[in-house]
């Protein structure tokens, strides 16, 4: 009997020990996918850093952000023809939705 007992008792120390170690691994292919995540924003902003060390890099910064255009240049400005200048539609109400629902089942 003390002998089944000890032999439960290793038996739980070992599967815990295994959870732990599961536990563990799974952390570690976290960490390595974050590690890598990492690397490649440093590079990708070693490289955009690289760029705006350069007059065409920190031009092209401007013009994208601050929308701005050099003396002479001029800016064209695109509109969608799908928008229309009407007046929007007044929202229904919940009430007037089932008013509505109501007379056209019986129409």
């Amino acid at each position: 009997m003390a002998l089944l007992l000890i032999f439960g008792f290793l038996l739980n120390s070992v599967r815990n020990v295994y959870r732990k170690k599961k536990a563990a691994q799974e952390i570690l292919v976290r960490m390595e996918k974050e590690a890598e995540e990492l690397k490649n924003r440093e590079e990708f902003l070693r490289d955009s850093l690289m760029k705006l060390e350069t007059k065409e890099g920190i031009e092209f910064e401007m013009r994208k952000k601050l929308n701005v255009a050099e003396a002479g240049e001029s800016v064209a400005i695109i509109v969608d023809e799908n928008i229309s200048s009407a007046t929007p539609t007044p929202a229904v109400s919940s009430w007037q939705k089932i008013k509505n629902f109501f007379i056209w089942l019986f129409e």
